[in-house]
């Protein structure tokens, strides 16, 4: 997943920054070659911000798995005149071939390779294990083929979520129709395929023929796709009023950047070639694309974004993580991008002094941890110890992926210096979600971090300019598969609570889930704040003991009753990974009730960036979600989600620090109402 793509060229590419006096990136390169390629030391002195535009062109040509093209040519040959006999070998080829094609959303082409394939006499397949596997890509490549054709409705809102009805069936019918042929006949051979009973249904459903076409024993009740509360429909209308561009997974941001009143949007993409987009709320209703006039059209990149006036300026500056899931590719440096206060940003991450070293990261987090009234900013890096590095043993690289995570401290001064050392918050773990939040009440902000594979961590802030990690005696170091995180008083009794969001792989297991059977997929924990010190795990008596494949996320109120509320965007890389986005509103903070479903939320397309915000003052809190996979292929246009109202009171307040952090970011506000009859 992400940012400045520093990918193969050649296979064996790996990036490492080193913090010299001209500021650039060095990349080291392992390949059959000896020496770098003419084409590859044009890289070697590129600046570090300015470089993508250079870069772009060698990654098209290159075998990055994601972007690359190079590598079609060594498939097509190998598919020609292979290298080795045998069916086995055969069929892997001929699906990585089509595999290769779908990456750029050819999906007649993938379709093709892929049939020849099954149209061979299946020779040395006794068991047909090859065949099921054909039919099983086949019906993949087929879904997203009608997907492709259908899931833009003609006013440019995505239109393919659950449940799928005749309202919204595909019109171009080919794909579907061909998925369910195929999706049958691999179920007569494997008749426990999950995954398959999922997709089958979802095919059907695009047909419009959900439930009554799903054979009996192979359908997923209309009971399980119903929640249990009518939030209200929530329209989508990102094509009508302008945010919306297609893009790949990245991040979103929603605040007023021009001191105006209104909210505006900022998103990101993991295409490496791809650039920040900002919206202006223009107050009638309507954004306006301003990415050129702020400057911002050679920030390219990110997966993932955040806000802060990090100079106690007045005006909301933002940082741009990159480099998250690349491992040691991924060193390329964030951006920190400071807001002039005329509608322009500057990238100050050199001389902020957070551009080197380099780190991937995906998640960094803003808090005053030293009460000093100037914003500090963590970095959540990925750390994989144990992991080895070069392409061979030779290598000067083998050994393990230790990137700490980064404390920058703000020298109120523009500048920062890492502290994380010194504070003992280097994790050296593969830190996928980092929040900030004063659990203890203590007056000090305390670090969460959720690390994907191992133990997640609360750091406990000490007062003193250290922190000691106390997740394992409050019991809050699950899920071990984990991915988003926050703090939150999702209860309204003062204290703040922690939701972890658990991550797999396996579309078979959130349908599994779906469909009532025993499965090992990651779930979240929800973890109550107990008032003296302590969490309790109360995620099944809440009613959130269920299995998504969250990789965005956020929380607001959805229904102005005065409880936080939560949307996870969900997605896996790979084309099998359809499920729906999930949102879940808030019973008065005791359970939670599924209601992707009723409320219009529940989108096939993977969901990344999600940010919450009244954007037509109106009193009630609008959703903005980044959509978009990881493959060029896989890319899918913005979606906004206009709320239709719920009633309730409303007040909105505008913090401004005077010995706190200027955003009043942290700040706690209590109102007392006195009612009378």
């Amino acid at each position: 997943m992400n940012s400045y793509r520093r990918l193969g060229i050649g296979a064996g590419l790996l990036a490492v920054a080193v913090s010299v006096a001209s500021v650039a990136v060095y990349l080291v390169f392992f390949s059959s070659e000896p020496f770098p390629t003419a084409a590859e030391i044009a890289l070697l002195n590129a600046e570090a911000t300015q470089d993508l535009a250079e870069f772009c062109p060698f990654l098209a040509v290159s075998d990055d798995q994601y972007y690359g093209t190079a590598q079609r040519a060594e498939l097509r040959e190998e598919l020609e005149n292979p290298s080795f006999d045998g069916y086995s070998w055969f069929v892997g080829t001929h699906v990585a071939v089509a595999t290769d094609y779908l990456r750029f959303g050819e999906t007649d082409e993938a379709v093709r390779v892929l049939t020849e394939a099954l149209d061979v006499q299946p020779w040395g397949d006794p068991q047909g294990t090859y065949k099921a596997r054909l039919l099983e890509e086949l019906s993949i490549a087929y879904l997203k083929m009608g997907e492709l054709d259908n899931c833009i409705s003609p006013t440019g809102a995505l239109i393919c979520m659950l449940p799928l009805d005749n309202s919204v069936a595909h019109t171009n019918r080919t794909g579907s129709e061909n998925a369910v042929a195929h999706l049958l006949e691999l179920l007569e051979m494997q008749p426990g395929n999950i995954r398959a009973r999922w997709l089958l249904n979802v095919a059907h459903m695009t047909l419009g023929t959900y439930p009554l076409k799903v054979p009996a024993e192979y359908l997923v009740s209309p009971s399980r796709l119903r929640g249990d509360y009518d939030i209200g429909r929530f329209e989508d209308i990102a094509g009508r009023v302008g945010p919306y561009s297609v893009n790949l997974a990245g991040g979103s941001i929603m605040d007023d950047f021009d001191n105006d009143g209104l909210l505006d949007i900022v998103t990101s993409t993991w295409d490496p070639c791809g650039s920040l987009s900002y919206y202006h709320n223009d107050g009638n209703g309507s954004f306006s694309d301003y990415t050129v006039r702020a400057g911002l059209t050679g920030q390219l990149g990110g997966l993932n974004i955040v806000q802060a006036d990090y100079n106690n300026d007045g005006w909301m500056d933002f940082l741009v993580m990159r480099g998250g899931w690349m491992f040691a590719r991924g060193m390329v440096r964030s951006s920190l991008l400071r807001n002039n206060a005329d509608g322009t940003f500057t990238d100050v991450t050199v001389d902020a002094g957070l551009a080197y070293p380099a780190y991937p990261s995906q998640s960094a987090a803003w808090a005053d941890f030293d009460n000093d009234g100037d914003l500090d900013l963590f970095s959540c890096n990925e750390s994989m110890p144990g992991a080895r590095l070069g392409r061979n043993s030779a290598s000067p690289f083998d050994g393990t992926i230790v990137f700490p995570s980064q404390l920058f401290q703000n020298n109120d001064d523009g500048t920062f210096t890492d502290v994380a050392q010194q504070a003992g918050v280097t994790n050296l773990r593969f830190c996928k979600g980092s929040t900030w939040g004063d659990y203890d009440n203590d007056g000090d902000p305390d670090l969460y971090l959720s690390n994907f594979g191992t133990q997640n961590r609360l750091y406990r802030n000490d007062g003193d300019g250290s922190f000691t990690d106390v997740a394992p005696e409050l019991g809050v170091e699950e899920p071990v598969n984990s991915f988003p995180t926050w703090f939150w008083d999702y209860d309204n009794d003062g204290w703040l609570d922690l939701f972890v969001a658990g991550y797999g792989p396996e579309i078979g297991d959130v349908a599994a889930d779906y469909m009532g059977f025993q499965n090992d997929g990651a779930r979240p924990r929800l973890y109550r704040n107990d008032g003296r010190g302590g969490f309790v795990d109360v995620t099944r008596d809440a009613g959130l003991w269920r299995v998504h494949l969250p990789m965005g996320s956020n929380f607001g109120d959805l229904d102005n009753d005065g409880f936080l509320d939560f949307y996870l965007g969900t997605g896996y890389p790979t084309y099998d990974a359809i499920g729906p986005n999930i949102m879940y509103r808030n019973n008065g903070g005791e359970t939670f009730s599924d209601v992707p479903f009723s409320g219009g939320f529940g989108h096939l397309q993977k969901g990344h960036g999600v940010a919450f915000g009244d954007i037509d003052r109106d009193g009630d809190q609008d959703i903005f979600v980044q959509m978009g996979g990881f493959y060029p292929g896989d890319g899918f246009p913005n979606a906004l989600f206009e709320n239709p109202g719920h009633g309730g009171r409303w007040l909105t307040l505008q913090l401004e620090g005077t010995e706190s952090n200027r955003a009043g970011l942290g700040a706690r506000i209590k109102i007392e109402v006195e009612r009378h009859d």
